[in-house]
């Protein structure tokens, strides 16, 4: 695994051995959240234009007059459009429709991915100066549904610290937030927790070539914050459409990656898509890892007809294509271009029952031509 030290040396952050009595600053920050949180009334605030970072050095905020923040809004694909903010969070998200808009993100990504679960909605992307095996550099952004605990936050993404620590912030569009610093880098603030609506939590982290310093890192993730809303559904496009009894069951999962054009992803990789519907409404409740479900996703690289370097020997010959049929999972080369996979979960079931469902676009090269995955 990475460790921070790897991220600190890629990023030129200056060695800070002095550590900040964190549970001082911790009490005090909750102190002042619960006197906002009584202060703040009515919806979401209208994103702000100018950027406010957070000193690393003098434990205050202050405005960055002339610091250069490149950046623009992710792939159509990935986020909702910009519209009227909604001013209150649901309590669960329908994977089937994307409510999350993102209006900036910083320059250097390559791509992004976006997923929608019942639970939460998320964005990421990795920098440029990502390598595997090198350092974990790049963004990654969680909004949760209404009431979800920040347990329900993963311990581990792009740009978050290790061992991070609370420390308080300004707000972010009116709401309280705080600060997820690295302990050993002083004032630092790489990644921000805040409730972007009333009882709704998200959380940005980043590290990458747009903040190689700690000021620069913290003005990038509050930029993104600052840009984050829910608006109006949209529905999920993906490269096939779901027919026959499959389309009847509940989405739990969706998932897009889009790489940078002429920056292919892992083995090649221009884009990937998915979804997961679990067997029933019951079975949709239940947490991932324990329910019932099949998946399908489709893969486009830049060789169509190319196999993944893990991928198993052809064992069949599924509508005229190279495949490989196990007892609850398949893989189908070279439909219309990508690698299709059906999958099985927690549910005995002959996988061409459910691929029998899947029926690919002729042509899904362009994201934009995607249609809505359920009719």
């Amino acid at each position: 695994m990475n460790t921070i030290e790897d991220l600190r040396a890629a990023l030129d952050y200056p060695d800070q051995p002095a550590s900040p009595d964190t549970g001082a600053i911790i009490a005090r920050g909750r102190r002042r959240r619960t006197v906002r949180r009584a202060a703040v009334a009515g919806g979401l605030a209208a994103v702000v234009a100018t950027v406010v970072a957070v000193n690393p050095f003098g434990g205050g905020p202050e405005l960055r007059q002339g610091m250069a923040l490149d950046g623009t809004a992710p792939a159509p694909a990935l986020i909702a459009a910009a519209g009227t903010g909604v001013e209150e969070a649901p309590e669960r998200f329908d994977p089937l429709m994307r409510t999350l808009h993102i209006g900036w993100v910083p320059g250097g990504l390559r791509g992004g991915s976006a997923e929608v679960s019942v639970t939460e909605q998320s964005f990421g992307a990795k920098d440029k100066d990502w390598a595997d095996g090198g350092t974990d550099l790049g963004l990654f952004l969680v909004v949760l549904a209404k009431g979800r605990p920040i347990t329900d936050f993963s311990d581990g993404a792009l740009g978050l610290p290790m061992g991070a620590v609370e420390r308080e912030t300004e707000d972010i569009n009116g709401r309280p937030a705080v600060c997820l610093s690295d302990p050993a880098v002083r004032g630092s603030c790489p990644a921000l927790r805040w409730e972007y609506a009333p009882g709704a939590w998200a959380r940005v982290s980043y590290g990458g070539s747009a903040g190689p310093t700690p000021e620069a890192a913290a003005a990038v993730a509050r930029k993104v914050a600052e840009s984050v809303w829910l608006t109006a559904a949209e529905p999920v496009r993906l490269p096939f459409t779901l027919t026959g009894a499959t389309a009847d069951l509940p989405a739990v999962r969706t998932f897009v990656s889009i790489a940078e054009p002429g920056y292919p992803d892992y083995e090649g990789q221009v884009w990937s898509a998915s979804i997961a519907v679990a067997q029933t409404a019951a079975e949709a409740e239940k947490p991932p890892g324990e329910r019932r479900q099949v998946s399908f996703e489709a893969r486009k690289s830049v060789d169509p007809g190319s196999r993944m370097r893990a991928d198993p020997e052809p064992n069949a010959t599924v509508g005229g294509h190279d495949a490989w049929v196990a007892d609850t999972e398949m893989i189908v080369w070279n439909v219309s271009g990508t690698r299709a996979v059906t999958w099985y979960e927690n549910w005995d079931a002959d996988p061409r029952t459910a691929y029998a469902d899947l029926r690919m676009i002729k042509d899904p090269a362009d994201p934009a031509d995607w249609p809505v995955v359920k009719r």
